[in-house]
């Protein structure tokens, strides 16, 4: 089993390959992002992106410094903020 790690400073947009073959996991990202601004902006603080779970099809703000499960793909918020 492996597991990577990744931060906010080493993923960048154009480093996002693994979600480019499903459109479902942008639309995912991009929805648990919103929901998070819409609710919780005022009292949390700014996460660093968005995990997307592919088994459960979850995504879910990340505000520290993360290892992903296989399943699992970090979007990072600057990528979803357009």
């Amino acid at each position: 089993m492996s597991y990577s790690a990744n931060t906010a400073k080493n993923v960048r947009p154009d480093n996002l390959d693994k979600f480019k073959g499903d459109p479902n996991i942008l639309r995912i990202a991009k929805q648990a992002y919103h929901d998070y601004v819409d609710l919780y902006s005022h009292r949390l603080p700014r996460p660093l992106g968005i995990v997307v779970n592919r088994s459960d099809g979850r995504g879910k703000p990340v505000y520290t410094q993360l290892i992903l499960l296989p399943q699992e793909v970090f979007v990072p918020v600057d990528y979803l903020e357009n």
